[in-house]
């Protein structure tokens, strides 16, 4: 949870009201990655049932595109496997955070594209305003309490991912109508290792002990998650104006705390990385399990 209220802040404070405004040219990426994601759950999941074995209802919510213990927490009301669930979703983080940056490195790097470069526009947020007289530890600690309010107001309202979700509002409320947002770029990089820390631990010795009997399903997952990434990346690309890396960055089904943390490393557009990331979570937790509970009534 304190994580999430960290990560939230650091993009939160990179909100401008430019960004805001800049949303509604992503009507068109937006319809394409909710048509790319019921393409990666109906495929994927036809897959892992006829191929590896799984049931419909644990193999759709294993390949849908939302976080592990919201899809684990549905699928049992759903008949499915909530353990087996639980270890393909931990598995699909745990192989985007460790594989999937190299993964774009080549990507950009083969279609000679590299990500435009935001240090003097993005950062810090407050570029554009005139510099606060407020000393930079109280602008601080103002941000990280705003963040924590944010965060734990989203929680007690029980809103998905909630904690990340209203540290990112908050700090962003404060960032675009005031100049004393402050959160120095130095502590991304302890946000991200303890963020490594926390989906590593996820890994449990018990574990372990099922992934012989979920490598069919496993392998399936891994290998289409390159083809899918890079196919509808492109075609992200090519309905925005987005570049390339942001493109590839926002078709990831990754958890939201780690790819707006990859955004930020890469340098990408993170604002719009967040709230299309926001925007998949939502319609995933709210929409598929009422299609996957209709597909196992017509699929054999």
């Amino acid at each position: 949870v304190y994580v999430q209220f960290f990560s939230g802040a650091l993009i939160g404070v990179k909100l401008r009201k430019e960004d805001i405004i800049g949303l509604k040219t992503m009507v068109l990426p937006g319809v394409v990655q909710v048509l790319s994601m019921f393409a990666l759950n109906l495929i994927f999941g036809l897959l892992m049932h006829y191929m590896a074995g799984l049931d419909i209802p644990t193999a759709f919510f294993s390949s849908a595109p939302a976080g592990m213990q919201d899809m684990a927490l549905i699928a049992a009301d759903y008949g499915a496997n909530p353990l087996y669930v639980s270890i393909i979703q931990m598995l699909r983080v745990v192989f985007i955070v460790s594989f999937m940056p190299t993964f774009y490195k080549m990507i950009v790097a083969k279609n000679g594209r590299m990500a435009p470069q935001h240090h003097e526009e993005k950062q810090p947020a407050q570029v554009s305003k005139k510099e606060s007289s407020v000393p930079k530890p109280a602008r601080l600690l103002l941000t990280i309490l705003v963040a924590f309010a944010g965060g734990s107001l989203f929680r007690f309202l029980k809103i998905k991912s909630g904690a990340l979700i209203g540290a990112i509002a908050a700090t962003a409320i404060l960032s675009i109508f005031t100049n004393l947002a402050y959160f120095p770029i130095t502590i991304k990089t302890g946000t991200q290792i303890c963020a490594g820390a926390y989906v590593g631990a996820q890994l449990k010795r018990e574990t372990l002990s099922l992934l012989p009997g979920l490598i069919g399903p496993i392998m399936i997952m891994l290998v289409g998650m390159f083809v899918f990434v890079y196919v509808f990346g492109l075609i992200m690309q090519k309905v925005s104006h987005l570049d390339l890396l942001t493109s590839l960055l926002i078709s990831t089904p990754g958890g939201m705390q780690e790819m707006s943390l990859m955004a930020q490393d890469f340098d990408c557009d993170a604002p719009k990385v967040v709230v299309m990331h926001i925007l998949r979570i939502m319609i995933v937790i709210f929409l598929f399990p009422p299609m996957i509970g209709f597909l196992e009534t017509v699929l054999p």
